[in-house]
């Protein structure tokens, strides 16, 4: 069994600090834009109470739902075991769900200087140079697994 974690694997194994840390980005952008409306409610003389309510708690509901999407997509571990892999995402990793795996006679990499085209079921993944420490292993096992002989355990 080999597996190679991304920059994306979660420090933490709690699932709300988790989605809050990914969700942060989303709650600045949604708050900015209710904070723009509620300025020029003011600026106009209109009450902001409601306005400011509802915004911002439609901000949070946007900012956690954005971010469970991108738990979703993030990939955070590749796993080879024999002759399949898995690519397991961030929420798969801390809700502990089963993830899939495929045969690597499957996978039909491709490569370009700074990404991994993987076919993973019935989508294409990419795995991008930046994200991974062990990009160059990464492929080298996707290419010939049986004949490389460095391990991560």
């Amino acid at each position: 069994m080999t597996n190679f974690r991304s920059n994306h694997y979660p420090k933490s194994g709690n699932p709300l600090v988790v989605t809050q840390e990914y969700a942060l980005r989303y709650y600045i952008i949604f708050s900015s834009v209710v904070v723009i409306g509620v300025l020029i409610k003011m600026y106009y003389g209109q009450p902001i109470f409601w306005f400011g309510i509802i915004g911002i708690t439609l901000a949070l509901v946007l900012g956690n739902f954005w971010a469970s999407v991108q738990l979703n997509k993030r990939i955070a571990e590749v796993l080879i075991v024999g002759d399949s892999f898995s690519m397991i995402s961030v929420h798969e990793i801390v809700n502990r769900k089963p993830n899939r795996s495929f045969p690597l006679r499957l996978a039909n990499p491709s490569r370009t200087a700074n990404e991994i085209h993987l076919h993973f079921g019935d989508q294409i993944m990419v795995l991008k140079k930046e994200d991974w420490e062990d990009f160059e292993l990464i492929w080298s096992w996707f290419q010939n697994p049986t004949d490389v002989s460095y391990t991560i355990v």
